[in-house]
């Protein structure tokens, strides 16, 4: 609470009219339950092209905070956690404001192409509040991180928390059942389905090579994964994993060396960039040249850090990479 009075400061008069405002523009009793009369008529009238009519609303959505009541299709979804931009994004949502925009713009390319042109408020990296409140959102769809924030955002608008990290398939559908968009998801994962099971058959010659996916941290040392995020790619494209990756964490050079695989893709580490890239930081070590991957020209580096994310595009746009190099 002290923190929270700390924030406002001597602004707090203002912001107090302006949550007033929103309050008695949006109907709002301090519950995500509530809007506007004239606010569901105007959207009633309306369908969303291709989709859940909106018809389909008031609908009560289950979260890791109860339930909220959304009684009609929400306009102005503001999404406090990155990962969120990214699943509206394929679902052709766009928000009105959002955590690390700028973060997004400089270091995660596929998404930045799908934001190109959008108006989005920057919420920063560190949600800042008194920015969420300014956007009037009608919708606020965060993730756990901010579960003891709940009470406070749903001050500012109807709040779902969502889990930060699931299995971006589910989270892809739990979203568009907020928003009314299953129809639109459903068919996103049917697309992705028909591409995997058509590269799959492409890939098959490269069932007996073995493929690695790790990110480099510098000085030799490299990170990899072994908790099911690479499954899609994996089992949906049918590669050989590498026998012997037994945990995630830190990989050093000479235990990567050991495993050996024959294919290496190596992702970008948008927090500490590899200047140039890993081959050139590395082209003088001749541990690094003994692996099959490096002797037959077979390390891939990936300029988008999101694929071992909890990300839905990490997965609809790594399978295209993936695809690009395995395929030649």
């Amino acid at each position: 609470m002290e923190k929270w009075k700390k924030m406002w400061g001597q602004r707090t008069y203002s912001f107090l009219l302006i949550l007033i405002t929103i309050w008695l523009t949006a109907g709002c009793t301090g519950t995500n339950s509530n809007y506007a009369g004239k606010e569901v008529d105007k959207q009633s009238d309306t369908t969303n092209k291709g989709d859940t009519a909106v018809s389909s609303f008031p609908r009560t959505i289950s979260h890791l905070k109860g339930e909220t009541v959304i009684l009609a299709k929400p306009v102005k979804i503001a999404a406090p956690y990155i990962a969120f931009v990214d699943y509206l994004a394929v679902l052709d949502e766009y928000p009105i404001a959002a955590q690390g925009v700028e973060t997004i713009k400089r270091n995660f390319p596929s998404l930045s192409k799908r934001l190109a042109g959008k108006d989005i408020m920057d919420l920063g990296m560190e949600v800042d509040l008194e920015k969420l409140l300014v956007a009037q959102p009608d919708l606020i769809i965060a993730a756990d991180d901010m579960k003891d924030q709940y009470e406070k955002l749903s001050q500012i608008a109807r709040t779902v928390i969502l889990p930060q990290a699931g299995d971006w398939r589910e989270t892809l559908q739990q979203i568009a059942k907020v928003i009314g968009k299953e129809h639109k998801a459903a068919s996103v994962l049917a697309e992705f389905d028909r591409k995997s099971k058509e590269y799959k058959e492409k890939l098959a010659f490269r069932s007996d090579e073995s493929v690695m996916f790790a990110m480099y941290r510098g000085k030799e040392q490299f990170v990899t994964w072994n908790d099911g995020r690479f499954d899609p790619f994996y089992k949906g494209l049918g590669l050989k994993p590498i026998a012997g990756v037994q945990t995630d964490g830190q990989l050093s050079l000479e235990s990567l060396a050991a495993l050996n695989p024959d294919h290496l893709f190596i992702i970008n580490n948008w927090q500490n960039p590899i200047q140039g890239g890993v081959k050139k930081a590395l082209e003088g070590s001749k541990v690094w040249g003994s692996l099959n991957a490096v002797k037959n020209n077979r390390v891939y580096e990936l300029k988008d850090p999101s694929l071992p994310g909890p990300m839905a595009l990490a997965k609809i746009d790594g399978i295209e990479e993936i695809m690009k190099a395995l395929a030649k």
